[in-house]
């Protein structure tokens, strides 16, 4: 298990180059997942602009709107036939809506309150959970879990506390799982979004705990991680919206790349995914909270 604060000196880029840039009339891409045939699912929420679902394809230059959906949500995940599973904003309830449009309850979770969802290689839903109330301060009083479910949408493990009885977790914003099915979760630990990559084993030992770079982050610039995709060689990335950056760590927790893409011209990076051809897909958030938030693919360097 290792905690780090990465100091050595790191000279491995995450991404060589933008292949395509698309400029959309969205407040921002918070979340994309990709599905096939060029076909993204998006969505965000946002405390001044309200919240949107949609499903596009990115054409050779511009963006075609497919679908608009009815869902609030900040975070969801697609099942193998690309059932869109959500829960809505501070719900207790897991829901999946089907590609014909049918509207199911999977599972509840009362009294906790959903926060990130994912669904891993062997069909098991995870989930964050958090007590009802503030998510901030995280005290002794908190419940702060993750919860994976079998197949049967029954509760298998819930990983709250370390071998030392401390907490594991302040609020899950992402998770993600490797080729192993160890859990990397996105904590943010206050309400400015700083926080760290917290890994655990599937059975629920200590995996890693990553807190950024000295390169990049510091008491003035801290990790911001808002996104997390697996590579198929298990490279983990990180976007650290802030700070305009992509970290890059191997199953270990050790950093294998970093690098600040603001000379890419890409700014404000939030949401990642993979495509078919195992390009990265970057989906940024606004500026100026001007309707232009952009998504770029990208060719992966590791």
């Amino acid at each position: 298990m290792s905690t780090q604060l990465g100091s050595l000196q790191i000279s491995q880029t995450v991404i060589s180059s933008i292949l395509s840039t698309y400029t959309s009339d969205f407040v921002c891409f918070g979340k994309i997942q990709y599905s096939g045939k060029d076909t993204i699912y998006c969505s965000y929420h946002t405390t001044n602009r309200g919240h949107k679902f949609f499903i596009f394809r990115l054409l050779k230059k511009s963006i075609k709107l497919l679908q608009e959906l009815d869902i609030e949500c900040t975070d969801f995940a697609l099942g193998s036939k690309d059932e869109i599973y959500y829960a809505q904003f501070r719900g207790s309830e897991l829901k999946a809506v089907s590609t014909g449009g049918v509207t199911s309850t999977v599972l509840r979770t009362p009294p906790m309150i959903i926060l990130a969802r994912h669904i891993n290689k062997d069909k098991e839903i995870i989930l964050g959970l958090r007590e009802q109330g503030s998510p901030f301060p995280v005290t002794q009083f908190c419940t702060r879990q993750i919860a994976v479910f079998d197949e049967n949408n029954k509760r298998k493990l819930t990983f709250e506390y370390n071998q030392d009885g401390e907490k594991l977790f302040s609020y899950v914003w992402r998770i993600a799982t490797d080729l192993d099915n160890k859990i990397y979760a996105i904590d943010h630990i206050n309400e400015r979004e700083d926080g760290r990559i917290v890994s655990v084993k599937p059975w629920g030992s200590l995996n890693l705990i990553y807190k950024g770079h000295s390169s990049v982050n510091t008491s003035q610039t801290p990790f911001n991680p808002v996104d997390i995709v697996i590579t198929e060689t298990n490279v983990i990335i990180v976007s650290d919206e802030n700070n305009h950056s992509l970290h890059a760590l191997n199953a270990k927790g050790e950093m294998i790349g970093l690098q600040t893409v603001t000379g890419l011209g890409v700014k404000h990076p939030c949401s990642l995914c993979l495509n078919s051809e195992g390009f990265l897909l970057i989906g940024c958030n606004r500026i100026r909270r001007a309707k232009n938030a952009k998504i770029h693919v990208a060719k992966i360097t590791l």
